[in-house]
């Protein structure tokens, strides 16, 4: 092998030997690249290969990871509690269950929209709305209404569209005489633009609206189906009243002196009674049948073992003290009519007592479920009070209002 062949060799096999050819000059030594085979990179950096590189990141983004989980759990932990406290206050509450009537359901939300219908029609009128009894009132009404609907169809009772349209008229102030003025355009635009107001300041689906109003026609229909069954001739009592400021035995005597020395009740009653309304009615408070003053009923109607009536005719009873106005109230039987024909007052008294009567016998025959209790009494009066527009009603000062059975003089 020649000098050049040999020097080739050595060069493919990558080691450059000296050639003795030099004799004795110095050899050059060249390292060699040492990789792995299948390697990607020979790139080297401070000792560390990129592939260590890589796994190092991933363990650091290891060991980090819990704590970017802490991180987003206090995250998620802090927005839920606005958003927590959002659906309780806002979302939650108005749809718990208020009221059940078989399988109709009403909730808190609805009972609010039933107050606030019936809060808008009375501050229309320039009437203050009283808060206070309202949540009872309203699930009261609620369920006589919903029971009225569901016994509508024993009794042949039912309501039509038109009928709830004009009911919804009569309410905003439209009543049409005639047909031709319910057509007329300028008639129509008018009921729209005062539907629309109305809605507005209720803050309601009409539909909502229009179904209280239609139940509540369901429930009158039925009470006039009450009131057919309520007698017309009854037996009733003549009543007269005396009020005094306070209770005085001397004028009790002498009222009973006067009344069996035989001085008409009227003279009596104009004599002692410091009733400001006196003058005017002379005590007389009208004829009364059983039914219509239920605290009353025993006294002008009871009748003793021997069959005598507990309060005779023409003698005072024993006072009665009327915390509201601190006065004392004497009232006289003047006259008995055994057969006596039902005034209107006192007839619609009775229909409604009927027709208490007669709900309270058939909420037996019905699956009902009513909530009252503090949370629900709270939550809702506020919802009232946050809409209310006129200013809740001051008690009336003493001296312009009196108790006793002045409430009944109509």
């Amino acid at each position: 092998m020649s000098p050049e062949d040999s020097q080739e060799n050595s060069t493919e096999n990558g080691n450059e030997r000296p050639n003795e050819s030099q004799g004795s000059q110095e050899a050059t030594y060249v390292p060699s690249v040492d990789y792995g085979a299948g390697r990607r990179s020979i790139t080297t950096r401070g000792g560390t290969s990129r592939r260590q590189m890589v796994e190092e990141k991933r363990q650091r983004q290891l060991k980090s990871r819990p704590f970017i989980v802490v991180a987003a759990l206090v995250l998620i932990g802090l927005l839920a509690i606005p958003v927590y406290a959002y659906f309780q206050i806002y979302v939650f509450p108005p749809r718990e269950l208020a009221l059940r009537v078989a399988d109709t359901e009403y909730t808190r939300g609805d009972v609010v929209n039933f107050i606030r219908f019936n809060q808008r029609m009375s501050e229309d009128l320039g009437v203050p709305f009283e808060v206070g009894n309202s949540l009872f009132d309203a699930l009261l009404t609620l369920q006589e209404n919903e029971l009225a609907f569901q016994l509508a169809p024993q009794y042949g009772i039912s309501v039509s569209p038109d009928e709830v349209d004009d009911r919804v008229d009569s309410i905003l102030g439209f009543v049409a005489v005639t047909v031709a003025e319910r057509q007329f355009r300028e008639y129509q635009d008018n009921i729209e633009e005062a539907r629309r107001q109305f809605i507005h300041r209720i803050g309601m689906d009409e539909e909502v609206f229009r179904e209280f109003i239609r139940k509540s026609m369901f429930k009158e229909r039925l009470r006039a189906v009450v009131a057919d069954q309520v007698d017309r001739v009854q037996v009733q009592v003549r009543l007269y009243e005396v009020i005094l400021f306070s209770r005085d035995s001397e004028i009790e005597r002498a009222m009973e002196r006067d009344l069996k020395g035989g001085d008409p009740v009227e003279e009596v009653a104009l004599r002692y009674s410091n009733d400001p309304n006196v003058q005017r009615n002379g005590g007389d408070r009208g004829w009364f049948p059983f039914g219509v003053s239920p605290e009353l009923d025993s006294l002008l109607f009871g009748l003793d073992a021997d069959g005598n009536r507990l309060l005779p005719i023409r003698t005072p009873s024993e006072a009665r003290h009327d915390e509201t106005t601190e006065t004392y109230s004497y009232v006289i039987v003047d006259e008995v009519s055994d057969a006596r024909e039902v005034d209107e007052a006192n007839l619609d008294a009775l229909t409604t007592r009927a027709m208490t009567i007669f709900l309270n016998k058939e909420r037996g025959n019905f699956d009902l479920y009513m909530v009252l209790d503090s949370d629900i009494f709270d939550w809702v009066n506020n919802q009232i009070r946050l809409s209310t527009i006129l200013p809740t009603p001051t008690p009336v000062p003493f001296g312009q209002q009196f108790g006793g059975l002045s409430q009944l003089d109509q």
